[in-house]
């Protein structure tokens, strides 16, 4: 029997689901699930096992281990997780690293507070599994970061240093050596801090992805 998370359901036959799930030893895959068994859901830990058939393998023995209770503004951040995970993690690639932090990022938007701090973690832990990671306390060069420089961040590539007395290029913010060192170094506090790794991290991420994240609109505001 293996643990697993759900990331996405969908109706396929009368009787079936198709789920795609998230296992640490065989990373991303798509099963069907009967609907006889419980409904499966996301933010659930499951354990299960699954045979081969025709066409998808088939998931039997489903049974709920943990449910992780994601409230308001933190619900909508689990669903980014799940979308994250389903359009970037390539299949049949065991990756128990990032399933564990998974497993601590839905442990950590069940309490309240400011969720930046997990989702920025999840997403670094992500870029680094994908082969796209990068240092907070080093240029692309492999320079240390100095604290009092400015830098911009291109995506594959890592931090640049920058003139602060230049105006940046569009959609080239300029970020504080200081606050980098700060993520870099896991003492990260400050709102503005969190505030650059956002807008690191969506650079990097965005310049992976096809096509715009369904669940970033569901934080717009309005909805």
């Amino acid at each position: 029997m293996k643990t697993l998370f759900v990331l996405q359901r969908q109706p396929l036959r009368e009787q079936e689901w198709l789920l795609d799930i998230f296992t640490a030893e065989q990373g991303r895959l798509s099963v069907v699930a009967g609907r006889s068994q419980p409904q499966p859901d996301l933010h659930q830990r499951y354990q299960g096992d699954w045979a081969r058939a025709e066409d998808w393998p088939q998931l039997r023995g489903l049974r709920s281990l943990q449910t992780y209770s994601l409230r308001g503004a933190n619900l909508y951040c689990g669903l980014y997780l799940a979308e994250l995970l389903v359009r970037l993690l390539p299949r049949y690639e065991a990756q128990p690293e990032l399933f564990l932090t998974y497993v601590r990022t839905l442990e950590g938007l069940q309490h309240p507070g400011l969720p930046d701090p997990w989702l920025r973690l999840f997403e670094y832990q992500l870029l680094q599994t994908l082969g796209y990671g990068f240092s907070w306390q080093q240029d692309r060069e492999g320079r240390p970061v100095n604290a009092s420089e400015f830098y911009r961040f291109i995506a594959r590539e890592g931090f640049v240093r920058s003139d602060a007395s230049v105006a940046p290029a569009p959609r080239q913010p300029l970020f504080s050596g200081e606050y980098l060192l700060e993520l870099g170094q896991g003492r990260a506090q400050r709102p503005q801090c969190w505030a650059a790794a956002k807008q690191v991290l969506r650079c990097a991420l965005e310049d992976l992805l096809e096509r715009p994240l369904i669940s970033r609109e569901l934080f717009q505001p309005g909805r």
